[in-house]
């Protein structure tokens, strides 16, 4: 069963990420095994247990994994320089660059929750708007509660406690073509889990 690393930046990643996971894996018919090594504190704190996973597995302390994904927001600044920032880590420890896949919602990860209005409706009852690309603080949090709040939901937890259900319901083929950063992220996974069904 392969096991793989997670360094998220907070638990709606954790959320997303595994469902995705797990729907994969029975889609597949591959059992993995997610480990989530950070999924609190934001991306300072991320980083710096990243840093200190991969000192300790290149001293032997950790299980090597079978593949690490580390998942972090864009935050508008766009897919490479997010991806470089976490490369910089990887930079004394060469030798682990091939286990390594990024998820990089841009420029959130509640815009992932919007990208499928079929999904949206299975799940609350109504479809959804997905709006062009807005970069102000917090405005996905916003979109995403108020979307779920016309549907007649309440989402105390800022939508992150339907995460499953949406991945669920998704349409990933479509989602894969409708939004780049998620597509990125689908295509790299998708042929990782091919590779492990062949073994």
């Amino acid at each position: 069963m392969p096991e793989i690393t997670l360094f998220c930046e907070d638990s709606f990643h954790e959320k997303f990420i595994g469902a995705l996971l797990r729907r994969l894996g029975k889609e597949y018919g591959v059992s993995v095994a997610p480990r989530f090594l950070s999924s609190q504190g934001g991306l300072s704190r991320m980083q710096h247990e990243f840093k200190d996973f991969l000192r300790d597995l290149s001293r032997q302390r950790q299980a090597f994994p079978a593949s690490i994904i580390v998942v972090v927001d864009a935050n508008c600044q766009g897919h490479n320089e997010r991806r470089a920032l976490m490369e910089s880590s990887l930079a004394f420890y060469p030798q682990f660059e091939r286990l390594v896949a990024y998820a990089i919602p841009d420029p959130h990860i509640e815009r992932w929750m919007l990208v499928d209005p079929k999904a949206f409706q299975t799940v609350f009852g109504r479809g959804c708007t997905l709006p062009a690309l807005k970069c102000a603080k917090d405005e996905y949090k916003k979109l995403l509660r108020r979307e779920i709040r016309e549907s007649g939901i309440e989402a105390p937890l800022g939508g992150e406690e339907f995460a499953e259900d949406i991945v669920m319901a998704m349409d990933l083929g479509q989602v894969e073509v409708r939004e780049a950063s998620l597509g990125l992220f689908l295509k790299g996974l998708k042929a990782q889990f091919n590779a492990w069904r062949a073994h």
